[in-house]
């Protein structure tokens, strides 16, 4: 692998630890105002959130391995993230994360293509 292409792979890890920084801190914030009242719901889209950020932990880690079947569930997996953060009530977060993925969509497609994965 070249230096770029290492490069690459080096952000594209970084950036999918800071989806899922967001996640946790978002859910653990949803978190705790699951205690204050705010319904059996509220630990339930929590726990998503929480499942969420440790599947992106999970592609970060994976994703510097380098493997074609990795790239294709990350791309998948991070396309399911981008049309779900538009599909309900639309506001900042949502908008963040939307550009947050897509920016991680696009680094994953670079990163392949450098790679010469097919998919």
């Amino acid at each position: 692998m070249n230096k770029k292409a290492s490069s690459l792979l080096k952000t594209t890890q970084v950036t999918f630890f800071l989806n899922a920084l967001v996640w946790l801190i978002f859910g653990a914030l949803s978190f705790s105002l699951a205690f204050k009242g705010a319904g059996n719901l509220r630990f339930v889209l929590s726990a998503l959130m929480l499942i969420n950020a440790s599947i992106f932990v999970g592609f970060g880690f994976l994703i510097r391995k380098g493997q074609p079947w990795v790239f294709f569930l990350a791309i998948l997996y991070v396309a399911v993230n981008v049309v779900l953060s538009i599909t309900d009530q639309f506001g900042w977060f949502d908008f963040f994360i939307m550009l947050l993925n897509l920016v991680l969509l696009g680094l994953l497609f670079v990163t392949r293509q450098r790679l010469r994965h097919p998919i």
